[in-house]
């Protein structure tokens, strides 16, 4: 650094900054900071100011290396998004068209009773894949924003275990897959705990391995069970001899946006979601879901979970079959149409007496202008025009009379959420359905409530 040289830069600007590696006494460099300036113009007398920036260097450049690192991370998850998207469009087009297909296939094959039967059948499969794929983006959101709470209720082991298997060896014959099940050390008849989350966990986990096994290989589930400090370690383990996972990809398995390769999407499909969702799960039961495989020898999934348990008595069976409420009489506030129908048709079915009102503010009129105990049940709807579900339970259960102060109010409604919730018992129902409705669930909903 030449004196010449610093003087030069002096006529533009007061002071003159450089920084250079300097050999300190204990023989290593270290970075240093000189600082240029003129202590008197008229004789040419200059300043240096030295001092040692080499902490503060290192600090900038790990600040700036971790800015890149995160950069290149958004940058990663913005890529995944957008590829995400493009799956999620290309998921959610292919049963839509297939809805509108088979719909418009059974407006002209009405006379062929057959053939409307197996139309409706695809129907009903399309539907119910368009469905699963939107709540698990909903479980997903939920689930990042930290919303999603589990829904604790005494269920049967057994039975959560036989309904388990039956949908497991569906889907291993359709495919083609041999299927074994092992349930070894059963603690008790009944649990407590989140059951259609563990129900989705292990569904996910084996539809996965049988999606990813060869026509002729094999999926094994085995599930052990042990009590520790007063609860269940529930352990199910999912292992295939299928495709296998590849060892890079290991580690990237249970992020959101993500699967190994992009064929498999167009192969196999779904959204990327499911094992996500399903660990989260499996983490809010005190659990966690591990993975181990070796690309083309198979894979294995490991559950862990803890739920509470009852020695003492049975989860109450709930039977619809046989469900009838004749002679009684519900109010339906719904303002869309076509659930009007779907809904009624359902009440109807049961023998329901159905009367209908299109917005809160007709559902308040009706009560108070009906006689006393003249409806047995209210199905509301939330998001209403002229009036709200919210606020016409408020108004209903505020009239002066004797019979709605235990008239069971249940919401029906597609804010399925867990301040959805909160807001309708506040509110003063009694009971929250989400849509799409499940005819079964509504029947024991309402049997609950209306008959002794």
């Amino acid at each position: 650094m030449e004196l010449s040289n610093i003087r030069e830069h002096l006529k533009s600007q007061d002071v003159y900054i450089v920084e250079v590696p300097l050999r300190s006494k204990n023989g290593k460099y270290r970075q240093k900071q000189i600082r240029c300036m003129y202590l008197n113009q008229q004789t040419g007398t200059l300043l240096l100011m030295l001092s040692d920036v080499e902490d503060i260097v290192k600090e900038e450049k790990e600040k700036q290396e971790q800015l890149e690192k995160a950069l290149k991370m958004a940058e990663a998850a913005n890529e995944a998004k957008t590829k995400f998207l493009a799956g999620m469009s290309h998921e959610i087009r292919t049963p839509m068209n297939a809805i509108i297909g088979l719909n418009s296939m059974i407006r002209s094959s009405l006379d062929d009773r057959e053939q409307v039967l197996d139309y409706t059948e695809k129907l009903d499969s399309a539907s119910q894949y368009l469905l699963a794929l939107l709540n698990d983006i909903l479980d997903m959101s939920r689930i990042e924003s930290g919303s999603m709470k589990l829904a604790i209720r005494a269920f049967e082991g057994d039975k959560f275990w036989d309904n388990v298997n039956m949908l497991a060896k569906a889907q291993a014959v359709m495919a083609g897959v041999g299927y074994s099940f092992e349930r070894r050390k059963k603690i008790s008849e009944v649990y407590i705990g989140d059951s259609t989350r563990l129900e989705q966990i292990m569904v996910n986990l084996i539809n996965n391995a049988v999606k990813f096994t060869p026509k002729g290989g094999n999926v094994n589930v085995s599930v052990a069970e042990q009590e520790t400090d007063g609860r269940v370690q529930l352990t199910a383990v999912v292992s295939d001899n299928g495709i296998g996972i590849a060892k890079d990809f290991l580690p990237k398995v249970f992020e959101i946006f993500t699967q190994e390769h992009e064929e498999n999407t167009r192969v196999y499909g779904g959204s990327g979601l499911g094992l996500s969702i399903a660990r989260n799960y499996a983490r809010m039961m005190d659990g966690d879901i591990t993975v181990e495989s070796a690309e083309g020898k198979g894979t294995v999934f490991t559950v862990t979970a803890k739920l509470d348990f009852d020695r003492r008595k049975k989860a109450r069976k709930e039977r619809t079959e046989n469900i009838s409420f004749e002679g009684k009489r519900i109010l339906l506030v719904e303002d869309h149409p076509l659930n009007v129908i779907v809904a009624k048709g359902l009440l109807e079915k049961k023998q329901f007496e159905v009367v209908t009102a299109e917005n809160g503010k007709k559902a308040v009129e009706l009560v108070t202008d009906a006689p006393e105990y003249y409806f047995d049940a209210i199905l509301m709807d939330i998001r209403m025009p002229v009036l709200d579900g919210i606020e016409a339970a408020r108004q209903i259960r505020a009239l002066d009379r004797a019979d709605v102060k235990e008239l069971p109010i249940i919401a029906m409604t597609a804010n399925a959420g867990d301040e959805d919730r909160r807001q309708t018992k506040e509110a003063g129902m009694n009971e929250h359905l989400a849509k799409p409705i499940d005819p079964k669930l509504l029947y024991t909903t309402l049997q609950k409530f209306i008959l002794p």
